[in-house]
């Protein structure tokens, strides 16, 4: 349990890139959605450093699940286009 509490926001900046670069090697939304969770909680980490891992953790877990649900309906949007009305 003691690893959760030597995280500082440089590790998660980290993590952050490695999603986007990951990105790069599978194109889908979910790794982008996945780094910008991660920077986030780096960027709360750098302004609140006493921050415990564990809520630095529960953090990134819900940034996570709010930001693919947002790619995911961003996906749905560009792949299903909407009808087109005859004139």
């Amino acid at each position: 349990m003691e690893m959760f509490y030597i995280l500082n926001h440089w590790h998660w900046w980290a993590l952050g890139a490695l999603f986007v670069l990951a990105e790069f090697l599978a194109p889908c939304v979910y790794f982008v959605a996945i780094g910008i969770a991660a920077v986030l909680v780096g960027l709360v980490t750098r302004f609140m450093p006493e921050m415990a891992g564990l809520w630095q953790l529960g953090l990134f877990i819900g940034l996570t699940l709010i930001s693919t649900g947002i790619a995911r309906n961003i996906r749905n949007k560009r792949s299903n286009p909407p009808p087109q009305q005859k004139a």
